[in-house]
């Protein structure tokens, strides 16, 4: 008599953790894997392109600490909307 109804967006995607949880385990690799890609083409760019070797290292930084931040409002968003009003 006391089981919940389980919502369709938690089957389908599943919890997203508690907040401040930090990033999924895939997240995280595929940082880390793009992360040294990243250091590889800075190393190996000759030094006429450095100055555009450095715009795309702080766009690189920039779309990881997007991704961060996207997190922390998805767990913001998927708490309010669980949450059911008071009859």
């Amino acid at each position: 008599m006391g089981e919940q109804k389980q919502s369709a967006q938690r089957t389908l995607l599943g919890d997203p953790g508690l907040p401040g949880a930090g990033l999924s385990v895939g997240v995280v690799v595929l940082l880390v894997l793009a992360a040294m890609a990243a250091v590889i083409g800075f190393v190996r760019l000759p030094d006429s392109m450095l100055g555009v070797g450095l715009v795309g290292i702080a766009v690189f930084l920039a779309v990881g600490a997007r991704i961060c931040q996207a997190r922390d409002q998805h767990q913001a968003l998927y708490r309010l909307l669980g949450k059911r009003p008071s009859p």
